[in-house]
């Protein structure tokens, strides 16, 4: 088994789903909807390891 420690973010993951639901019906597209919302996970991936790196050195 892996050993991580992973921290589930209720208010994060809600935010998340507020937004999806927001574009798909904005853009009426299921499929761009999900495109922007994996590159919105991305981003916001990034930017958690970016500032991980940062505080750590």
């Amino acid at each position: 088994m892996h050993d991580m420690k992973y921290k589930f973010d209720w208010k994060r993951w809600l935010l998340f789903l507020i937004v999806s639901a927001g574009l798909l019906v904005l853009t009426r597209s299921f499929l761009m909807s999900l495109g922007i919302m994996m590159l919105l996970l991305l981003i916001d991936r990034l930017l958690a390891e970016w500032e991980k790196k940062r505080n750590e050195g």
